[in-house]
Order: structure tokens, then sequence, then C-alpha cells
């Protein structure tokens, strides 16, 4: 006999969804071209999935239809055949033509099926998201416990009662809810997500060599406020050092050799990072990995402790060479801390990766060149130059509005009309137009990547026949990138560095 508190199992068929990426918006990245770097495992999802199988419901599947290279009609016959009776799909603005085109498809052929959305483009415009779409709810914020209490209610027919960041579409009417966002209480209850729910062996990078690759968040949120970036929490939640310990464990345990973890600042707690890299340390485990990190928390001490416990590679968004651009960026560093915190990533024997961006407010060609030669002198082993795009929800979207160099909100009237291939109408081009930008990015690229020495050095670090494939592919897409547009832009280019 069952005691009274003992939860019964569920048995409610769900599937949690990483829609396709076919006919996303455009989003001028070259390096995105082709799939040329690879494929990551959906962190939410699996962590979504493993949360709910934790709990009383016993059939929880996940699907990436990007891995899989599937277009929105493949993704919903393959849901057809797994017969859900709920789908959740986690939508980023990138992919919400996709991703609505899947809801659409799949209230025609599974009319029944119940549809949550949740994802950072829902945070943004959730009216806007749920209105216009085929969905029933949709999660703004933390998903875990809201996910779970739906999915009780749900499966055991009671009415959907009102919770933080749920959205409710009743009889076609959109119910808000009175607490706009969902915040879990304590992260460290989330378990190490189960990577055995989707084809983990199927994911790799062009900056590894190694066979598997996987990926890891530790925290959530951040309190800085880049002008760039939309960010709901500006708080650090951050699980203990022992449950990462436990995960990279388990990570070594499935065979996969290289993992990149997510969060936005992995140091943000520098006692909590330096535990971690003991455990790893004290416990044997041989996983090469790489972080994310801020050049204004970079120590000597740290980075010898993260090399000693296998992190091979740190990111950086430098941004801008500009001291002014960096200054009204939001990101609360200087010129000084990023030379210092990258040099010395760079003499703990790091492979450091630093990205830049062309398109902020009242960036002059000047400001651009700046950046340029900065990255040079910085002297990283992978820079990365990309053209700023102003997402909805971030202050970069709001004040380009606000001056009207934006002309419209259309990332709304996106989500309210979405379409395939969707063309960006508006960058910041109140001094630099898109044309300049993409020369810049592109002379960027040219004067960092394409000389003699570099390519012999990429040649002398290929590690195997598949290092050789991925880099020999990536090269060849950023080169006729970089190349294509380099006679029409001559004339302008000259002028502008002259």
């Amino acid at each position: 006999m069952n005691s009274a508190n003992e939860k019964q199992p569920i048995r409610t068929k769900i599937v949690l969804v990483q829609p396709s990426g076919d006919q996303c918006v455009q989003s001028l990245f070259t390096y995105h071209q082709d799939n040329a770097i690879g494929y990551k495992p959906p962190q939410a999802i699996m962590i979504l999935a493993t949360y709910l199988l934790q709990q009383e419901f016993t059939n929880v599947e996940c699907l990436d239809a990007q891995m899989e290279e599937m277009s929105p009609e493949q993704t919903v016959d393959r849901l057809a055949e797994m017969k859900p009776d709920i789908v959740g799909i986690t939508v980023w603005t990138d992919f919400w033509y996709p991703a609505w085109k899947t809801v659409k498809l799949l209230r025609e052929k599974i009319p029944d099926c119940t549809i949550i959305l949740g994802g950072p483009h829902c945070a943004v415009f959730p009216q806007e998201t749920l209105e216009f779409s085929e969905a029933n709810y949709l999660v703004v914020g933390d998903g875990e416990d809201v996910l779970l209490n739906l999915l009780r209610e749900l499966s055991n027919d009671h009415s959907v009662t009102e919770q933080p960041g749920l959205w409710r579409k009743i009889n076609g009417e959109i119910k808000a809810p009175t607490i706009p966002g969902a915040v879990i209480d304590d992260i460290t209850k989330i378990p190490v997500p189960d990577r055995t729910l989707l084809p983990f062996k199927k994911y790799s990078s062009v900056l590894t060599p190694s066979e598997y690759e996987t990926t890891m968040i530790t925290s959530r949120g951040c309190p800085y406020k880049c002008v760039f970036c939309k960010m709901d929490v500006q708080k650090v939640y951050a699980r203990s050092a022992e449950q990462v310990i436990e995960e990279f464990r388990q990570i070594e345990e499935l065979g996969i050799s290289d993992v990149q973890v997510y969060d936005d600042t992995f140091t943000w707690g520098n006692a909590r990072a330096m535990d971690i890299c003991q455990g790893i340390i004290d416990q044997g485990i041989k996983v090469n990995w790489a972080i994310r990190d801020r050049a204004n928390r970079v120590t000597e001490e740290l980075y010898d402790l993260l090399k000693r416990a296998g992190c091979t590679r740190v990111h950086f968004g430098v941004e801008t060479g500009s001291p002014r651009v960096l200054k009204e960026s939001g990101k609360f560093l200087t010129i000084e801390q990023i030379e210092k915190g990258l040099r010395i990533a760079r003499e703990s024997g790091m492979t450091v990766l630093s990205y830049y961006m062309f398109g902020f407010l009242d960036e002059t060609p000047e400001d651009a060149r700046m950046t340029i030669d900065f990255a040079k002198k910085l002297k990283t082993d992978y820079p990365v130059f990309i053209i700023l795009i102003p997402y909805p929800g971030t202050a970069i979207y709001n004040e380009g509005m606000k001056r009207g160099i934006i002309t419209s909100d259309h990332w709304r009237e996106f989500t309210k009309n979405p379409v395939p291939d969707y063309q960006i109408p508006n960058l910041i081009e109140n001094i630099m137009d898109r044309e300049t930008m993409r020369e810049l990015r592109n002379t960027g690229t040219r004067e960092l990547y394409f000389r003699p020495r570099r390519i012999f050095k990429e040649l002398r670090n290929i590690s195997s026949t598949k290092d050789f494939s991925q880099k020999i592919k990536l090269g060849l897409i950023l080169a006729s990138e970089v190349y294509k547009r380099r006679s029409s832009y001559s004339e302008a280019s000259s002028a502008m560095y002259r």
C-alpha cells in the first residue's frame, strides 16, 4: 500500500523540443553558415526533462530538431510518431519562425496536443508570442517549478491555476500572470541533466579535436547590464561546487572528453571556482573544458588552478577597442583591465578566444579601426568579429527606437507575423551603415586570419582527420565571405582609413 505522501507515477507522454533551425533569422554571423561550428546539446530541454523524470513523470523525451537538421514539417512528422500528450518548445528570437511553424503544423496534425512555449523570446513578447501562435501556454523565466505544477494540473485534469510567469490561453483569451516572471528559489535542487536523453555522441565543435562534446551550466543570471544583452535576472544563482564536480564525473563516465561551460561568467565566485577545480583534480577527472570569463576577474592563482583541472579554453567578450564605446557599452571594464586579464590567460597556457562587435550607438569608423588594432595587440588565439544585432528587450534596441535609428518595433511585428529567412530591417546605422560594418568585420577577419604565418600555425596544430576537415570547412566559408565583397568595398574602405 502506498503512503499518502508517496508520489504516484504519471504516464502522460511529454516531449520537449529544440525547434528546427530551418529558415531562421539571417544573423549576419559568418561562422554560422552551413553549421560550420557544429552543434551543442540544448541544455534547457535536457534540464527540464531530467527534473520532471526526478519527480513523478515517467514518460518524458527530448527532440533536438536543430541537430537532426529537420524542417518544421519533419519535426512534426517525428512528433506524430512519438504520440505526445504535451509538447514543450524552447523559443529563441532567431528561431521564432520555425518554432511558430512547428506549433502551427503540430496543431493541425495532433489537434488535441497541449503545446507549451518557453525560452528567451517568450520573456520579451509573451503576449504576442502566445496570442499569435497556436500554443496553449507560455512560461516566462525559470521553467522548472512552473512546468512541473502545470503538468501536474493538466495530467490530473485539474483547472490550470495562476503561477508566476505562466501565461494562459483560455477560450482564446490571454490571461497574464500577476507576477511576470518565475525565478527558481533554489538552483541546487536541479539535478545533473541526463545527457542520454539526447544522442550525445552526435555533438561536436570545430574548436575541439575531441570526438564528443557537451555543454554545462553551473550558474544563472548576471549582475551587469550590457546594452546588447537581454538578461532578466541581475543576480547570480550558482550550483554548489560538489554538484558541478559530480556532473564532470558523470560526463567523463559517458566518454565525453570536452565540455563548454555556458555560464555568463564562470568565476563569479572565486572560492567556488577554485573548489570546483580542486575537486576535479582530487578525483582525477580527465575532461577538457572551456569557460566564459570577464577580464577583471582573471588572477594568476585561479588560472593556474583552472589549467591544472583541465580547463584549456577561455572566451572573453572584449567587444571594442575604443575606450569611449567600451564605457558606453555597459561592460564596466576598462581597456587596461582587458589587456591585463587576457595577458594572464595567455601566459597560463589557455587557448584564448576574444569577441568583438561593430555597430554600437554613435560608433565611428575610427572607433571600429581601434577595435581591429586592439584585437591585433591582444594576440588571442581566435579573435571573432561580428556585427551587433539589436535584439528585442535590449537597451540598445530601446534606445535605437527612442532616437529614431530603429524606425519601428520590428521584432514585435515579426513576433505577430513571423516570416521565413527574416532579414533584419534595422541595425544601429546612425553613423556607419551595415555594408560598412560588413567590410569592417571582413577586414578584421582578413587581417588576423589570412596571413601565411597564421595559416601555417593552424595547419601545424591539426590533430586529427576530423579536426582537419572541420577547420578547412570553416576556413573556406570565412574566405568566401570576406573576399567576395572586397572589390565592391575597396573604394569606400580605402577612403575610410585614409
